[in-house]
């Protein structure tokens, strides 16, 4: 079904590199996917096979790559239908329990602690489809028709882009720079004021009042004056 959404051709396979998490980390899933000349990063699935692995490796192969957390190349413990290569992953939670996981790849070029930091690069696009649930309100507003229900998806969706858009440059050097996407619908978009239209159709923004005793009041003229000359024509 990706294959199909994305347009994504036999021609454009081996620029494409298929980062899975464990849930699709099965030897199956592993198999399927090397004969289709793509290149994949995929978490294994099995946490008894890591566990075995991690638990061979010597002490002296472990990089250390966090706090509390190590990483090492090993010899493929499973032999699939493609060359691939394995990194073994251990690491201590903050309760202080020991959890391994081995990352299965084709990125022959790149150290164990960049394969590391490459699937690790996951975590960002899940803490922002967190925010977005949150921030966005996606979770807590649904619609009983599938149609309105999609609708509100996309409208999400375009909420999203505009606050990515602008986090680069309008908050920048403000209060705001480091505000996630929750502190932003709830904090800036609700403070108080008024708009103000006017032109030939009466359809024209002129003026963004701001109620100018709240605290985020002063700042937020400033980043909005950003946004107006960014969209100035």
């Amino acid at each position: 079904m990706t294959e199909q959404r994305l347009n994504l051709f036999a021609t454009r396979q081996p620029r494409l590199l298929w980062r899975l998490d464990g849930g699709f980390g099965t030897d199956g899933a592993i198999n399927w996917l090397l004969p289709r000349r793509c290149r994949i990063l995929v978490k294994g699935f099995s946490a008894r096979r890591a566990a075995k692995v991690v638990h061979q490796v010597p002490d002296d192969a472990w990089i250390e790559v966090g706090p509390q957390k190590w990483v090492a190349a090993v010899p493929n413990p499973v032999r699939y239908v493609r060359r691939t290569q394995t990194v073994a992953v251990n690491w201590i939670t903050p309760t202080g329990k020991e959890k391994c996981a081995l990352l299965i790849h084709q990125l022959f070029d790149q150290s164990p602690a960049e394969i590391a930091q490459c699937y690790n690069a996951r975590g960002g696009m899940e803490t922002e489809i967190r925010e977005d649930k949150a921030g966005l309100q996606l979770v807590k507003r649904r619609k009983h028709a599938w149609n309105a229900q999609a609708a509100w998806v996309v409208l999400n969706d375009l909420a999203h882009n505009l606050i990515k858009w602008t986090g680069p440059w309008m908050w920048q050097g403000s209060t705001f720079e480091n505000f996630g996407s929750l502190r932003i619908v709830q904090d800036l978009f609700p403070i108080p004021g008024r708009l103000e239209f006017g032109g030939r159709h009466g359809d024209r923004l002129q003026k963004v009042a701001l109620l100018r005793s709240h605290p985020y009041a002063l700042e937020m003229q400033a980043c909005l004056q950003k946004l107006f000359r960014e969209l100035k024509p």
